[in-house]
């Protein structure tokens, strides 16, 4: 059935919005965008792209906390109706107040308000204290910003939200100890709109913060009419729910019958196991629950799936708040995608293996997995691809973390033990003649935590010494990133070994001393700069078509080159074997020709797999960059606030935040952030590592921190646009407060 009130729909870039009114869609005015009656059900659909041919849609059915159950299933129904008009090719979201998507936030700047009322009402706002002089609105999150009217009274006060009270024409803004830059920027914008729109620009304003004097509170509460400043309590309140695993992610097959059954689908998962006839339903801590639907799904079962996806939430016992997004095959959110293992994507655009590979190792994100998996031998495959690569002659050192730090720079051969931690520093100067220092943390896979905490102390003391900006970046074994292996001009080497154990050859086996036996792998892309020899464990299985590997037995060394290995690696291992074996014989051999010897070392030929052997394609995570908010609560605990469409102005100059590549994570800290956030960095990584359901660790994430002033090219170009003088030019939260002041005067 088609509705004129969608017949323009969707055709340019933009926002549109409909409330439901008695099982029709009707468009709300603009100056309405924004403001939602908690009474009513909407229709939001957001067109992004830049022309008919690009054009995509996703559709939000927002609804009400006070709508009725006809309301809802009417905006339900109406987002297919819709959806259909616009080709099918939309992702369905389902909003419930007071628990909406980031990406739905982000649509309604400085805050979305929640109205009491409806269309019942005939729009006239139902005021939660009718007939009284006052009122007080309470302010959420601080990126994600809702204001919502809640009872004028102290109990409805927290340490943690900021709160408006309008009195007659006296308008109180109390914000609470430690709010961001960035949320008192809001509030005072949202202080002086109400005081514009509800007030005709005659009302005081009167901002209480940290810095304000008793009577100050006092007034505010005298105002209010009960409690006073030692009633604010922490707020206690989660949106979290009970799952059996808060990390788990499940995929599920729905089976249909009069009620619906799930067949339960294993790890990893993959995208062939997504049939196109079925409906699968894919559960996740951080996204919500997505409903996928198959292209030659029936299209009358295709209309339910709203009813199976609750189906689902009464079957699992979750709250009706928890996001459901709609995806259907051929139109998955990379977001989707990330929890596969792997996702195939039909690549449109043909560019070559090495100006791909330039982009990357110039350090420019490459969202697609097609591409990186492409040069996955190019560039090496175990290496992180971008990478910090300051230029000029930099001063290194480097150093043995432990009880007493180790400056081991000098050493003839560059070798890192699998045992141990090192901190490597490097000093240059920019393009602006200003200083600044790389401080990597290595952590071998065996590392005792002992070490590991005095090697993140001796980075603290690097960055009490350093005179200019100091990134951090914490590298686990196997993940070193370009930057990190040109310190050591092609010459690393990763060895098993220990200390204790006078740093004696070891093998994975334990056996050394009887057998003599070790195995390296080598890979890297160019002689003298990022070539490697890795100790990995003495199975045949290890050997990998595109790379080289150095096999040491009691009486002769052989270099096994893999059919799809490079010269440069070939010519790489030669030397890696004059530096680890002096006098033992060396025998270079291919693939397909090795002697019996060589295979009984390793265990036996290793089983067929397939003609490419184990070629392991470099997998990043399927998902572009994402940015989140820090904040560090009165009571300790730590939320997180995801950004859509993030750019540099959602950083502020007091705050933390994360931007999320899948490969790495970036915690940039602002120079005014308090030093109890600084000081909770390493919670804040593995508080958001753990909960996110995709296959990473906090101990096995390549972690960057840096400081606001000191941000690598690479970390501004994930960002659409930098301004290196952007904090200088922003307006102080002084000067806001100041302006304010003088306008209640006029």
């Amino acid at each position: 059935m088609e509705h004129p009130a969608f017949e323009e729909a969707g055709q340019e870039p933009g926002l549109e919005i409909w409330t439901i009114d008695k099982f029709e869609p009707v468009p709300i005015p603009r100056k309405m965008y924004g403001k939602f009656y908690n009474g009513d059900s909407y229709i939001v659909l957001k067109t992004s792209g830049d022309s008919s041919s690009t054009l995509s849609y996703d559709i939000h059915f927002w609804l009400g906390s006070q709508s009725t159950q006809d309301e809802k299933g009417a905006a339900a129904i109406l987002t297919i109706t819709l959806d259909d008009k616009l080709g099918g090719k939309a992702v369905h979201h389902r909003e419930v107040q007071g628990h909406e998507t980031s990406k739905f936030m982000r649509y309604f700047q400085p805050a979305i308000r929640y109205l009491e009322g409806g269309n019942d009402s005939g729009f006239n706002e139902v005021e939660t204290n009718a007939g009284a002089e006052k009122r007080l609105l309470k302010l959420s999150g601080c990126e994600n910003m809702r204001i919502e009217e809640v009872p004028p009274e102290a109990s409805s006060l927290t340490q943690d939200h900021c709160f408006i009270l309008e009195v007659d024409h006296d308008i109180f803004v109390l914000l609470p100890d430690g709010a961001k830059a960035t949320q008192r920027r809001k509030i005072i914008s949202v202080a002086n709109t109400l005081r514009d729109d509800y007030h005709n620009g005659r009302a005081s304003i009167e901002i209480i913060d940290e810095f304000s004097s008793d009577d100050d509170y006092s007034a505010f509460f005298e105002a209010l009419g009960d409690g006073c400043k030692d009633d604010l309590v922490a707020d206690e309140s989660s949106d979290t729910y009970s799952r059996s695993s808060v990390s788990a992610v499940y995929l599920y097959k729905v089976l249909l019958g009069d009620e619906i059954d799930l067949l339960e689908i294993n790890k990893p998962f993959k995208q062939s196991q997504l049939t196109s006839e079925d409906i699968f339903i894919l559960d996740t801590p951080c996204s919500g629950i997505y409903i996928w639907l198959g292209k030659d799904l029936d299209p009358d079962v295709r209309k339910t799936y709203n009813d199976i996806a609750q189906q689902y939430l009464d079957i699992k016992g979750y709250p009706s708040w928890v996001p459901i997004t709609r995806v259907s095959e051929d139109m998955e959110s990379s977001v989707f995608k990330q929890y596969f293992h792997r996702w195939d994507t039909a690549t449109t655009t043909i560019r070559s293996v090495k100006d791909i590979a330039a982009e990357i190792d110039a350090g420019y994100f490459s969202g697609d997995a097609d591409d990186v998996e492409a040069v996955a031998r190019y560039i090496g495959k175990s290496a992180v691809a971008r990478g910090y690569m300051p230029g000029g002659d930099g001063v290194f050192t480097l150093y043995r973390a432990g009880e007493e730090p180790e400056d081991i720079t000098d050493q003839e051969t560059a070798k890192l033990y699998t045992s141990e931690v090192y901190v490597a520093k490097y000093q240059y100067k920019n393009d602006n003649d200003e200083d600044l220092t790389v401080a990597y943390l290595w952590l071998g896979k065996d590392a005792s935590s002992d070490d590991i905490e005095a090697g993140i102390h001796l980075l603290d003391s690097i960055e009490e010494e350093s005179e200019g900006p100091v990134i951090h970046v914490k590298l686990p074994q196997g993940k070193e990133n370009k930057h990190f292996l040109t310190l050591f001009k092609g010459n690393l080497i990763i060895l098993c070994g220990d200390k204790e154990n006078e740093y004696k050859c070891q093998n994975f086996s334990g056996s050394y001393d009887d057998d003599g036996i070790r195995l390296f792998k080598v890979e890297g892309t160019k002689l003298g700069e990022d070539m490697r020899a890795m100790q990995v464990e003495e199975r045949s299985d290890n050997l990998e078509i595109d790379d080289v590997f150095i096999l040491e037995t009691p009486d002769v060394v052989y270099l096994w080159n893999g059919k799809d290995s490079s010269e440069k690696e070939q010519e790489a291992a030669k030397n890696f074997a004059s530096l680890l074996f002096e006098e033992k014989e060396v025998t270079e051999v291919n693939q397909g020709d090795e002697p019996d010897e060589f295979w009984e070392v390793l265990g036996g030929a290793p089983e067929e797999k397939d003609s490419s052997w184990k070629q392991a394609a470099s997998r990043r995570a399927n998902v572009p960059p994402s940015l989140s908010s820090v904040t560090l609560r009165a009571n300790g605990k730590l939320r997180f606030e995801e950004l859509e469409e993030f750019s540099q102005t959602d950083l502020s100059d007091d705050g933390a935040f994360i931007l999320d590549t899948g490969e790495e994570l970036y915690l940039w800290l602002g120079k005014n952030t308090p030093q109890r956030v600084k000081q909770a960095r390493l919670k804040i990584i593995t508080d958001y590592i753990e909960d996110d359901g995709l296959e990473r660790t906090a101990e096995s994430a390549v972690v960057v921190t840096l400081r606001q002033g000191g941000e690598p090219q690479t970390f501004k170009n994930l960002f659409t646009e930098w301004d290196d003088e952007y904090f200088e030019k922003q307006t102080s939260y002084e000067d806001m407060k100041n302006e304010t002041k003088a306008a209640n005067s006029k």
